[in-house]
This record gives structure tokens, sequence and C-alpha cells, in this order.
């Protein structure tokens, strides 16, 4: 049983999964370091909840978040640190940004179409706001069938069934239903123009705050 438990909290604890995967050695991040990002994020307009406060006081509350969560994951108290990098800081602020893994458990039982479809809606800022969400599976392998009424409409589509992969025609689809609404959604591809291997990133962003990701950190996007 310690074992498993020590295993959890190294996966856990490894809040850069880009990293993880690809094996680019981790570079030691200071305060300074995280502070500086913030600011940049923030200029960005990432955080925009917590914008009465200052760099600092957003690290604390980031950081006071961040222990809050992972003491509920371990069911005592454990400070997981904030030594994020300027990707894993975006990370934090969910209606700014999703970052998931194509590789997501998609099954009958998972609702994992309906979760991405819910996460594209709480990164809009209210521009989409799907409601009546069903993912209905015929049989373990499809065919599958999603369905969501978006204001008098309703939007249907099937997915193709690829083991435990997403179909990308479910970010196509919010996509082009937050774009109706003038929402900028572009997809962060990070300093190559490959992006994340099998993980796949989201930002709303204006195109003003497009350039000053791409000036500080050489960020690629695809709109």
């Amino acid at each position: 049983m310690k074992y498993i438990i020590l295993f959890l909290i190294i996966f856990i604890s490894c809040d850069n999964p880009r990293k993880n995967k690809n094996m680019i050695p981790e570079k030691k991040i200071s305060k300074e370091n995280v502070l500086q990002d913030i600011s940049i994020l923030r200029k960005c307009g990432f955080f925009e909840d917590l914008k009465k406060l200052n760099d600092k006081e957003v690290f604390e509350q980031l950081h006071s978040n961040r222990i809050d969560h992972y003491s509920k994951i371990f069911e005592k108290k454990y400070d997981p640190g904030m030594e994020l990098d300027e990707f894993d800081l975006a990370c934090l602020d969910e209606r700014k940004m999703i970052y998931l893994d194509l590789e997501a458990d998609v099954s009958a039982e998972n609702n994992a179409y309906i979760n991405v479809i819910k996460m594209f809606s709480n990164l809009s800022n209210g521009s989409f706001k799907p409601q009546d969400i069903t993912e209905k599976w015929q049989s373990p392998t499809g065919p599958i069938t999603i369905e969501f009424k978006l204001e008098n409409e309703i939007i249907r589509f099937n997915p193709k069934y690829s083991d435990d992969w997403l179909d990308s025609k479910v970010f196509e689809i919010c996509q082009e239903k937050i774009k109706a609404k003038k929402t900028r959604i572009v997809e962060c591809l990070g300093e190559s123009e490959h992006g994340y291997g099998q993980n796949i990133a989201f930002m709303r962003i204006t195109e003003t705050e497009q350039k000053i990701l791409k000036d500080n950190y050489k960020y690629k996007f695809r709109e």
C-alpha cells in the first residue's frame, strides 16, 4: 500500500506532463521567475478574478488553492509547491486555457465528450452555453451520438470511436460555435510548430495578448 501512495505523490506532484512525457530536464524555478510569469500572464488576461490583488498576492492565492486541491486528494495537508513554469501557471486558469490529453479514457461510462464540451463552455467566458448535453453509445465501440441544445438550435454529431482517443470533431464544433459569438479561441503550440504531441492546448486570447505570449515565450499558435 505504501508503494501505491508513493507513486500517487510522485505522479500528482508532477505539474508539467509536457516535461514528463518528453523527458525534458527540469530547471529550478525560483519564486522570482514565477512572479515575473504571473505579471506577464496577467497582461494577457489571466487570473482576471484576482485583478484586485498584486502579483505577490496572486502568487499566494494560487499557492493556497493548490494546497487545498492536493490536500483534498490526499485527505491530509499537502503542499505541492509553486515551482511552475508559465505554461503550468496558465493551466491554473481554466477560464482562459484548456490543456488535455487526447487519449482521454473515452468510453461509454466516462462522458469524455460531455466533459470536453463543458470545458469549452467554461473557456468561452459565457459566449458558449450548451445545455442538456448527452453522450449516447449504442455499444462499447459505438456508434456514438453527442447532442446538446445551444440557444434554439440542437447540435448533434457522431464522433468516431478510436479506443481511448477523442475525435477532434468535438474541438472543431465547439470552436466554430464560440467563433460565431466573436470570442477568439486559438490553439497554442508552445515553442514548437508540432505542438504537445498527444496533448492539446486552447487559449481564449485577443491578438494583443497573443503577441505578448509570442514575444515573451516564443509561443506559436494555430487559429
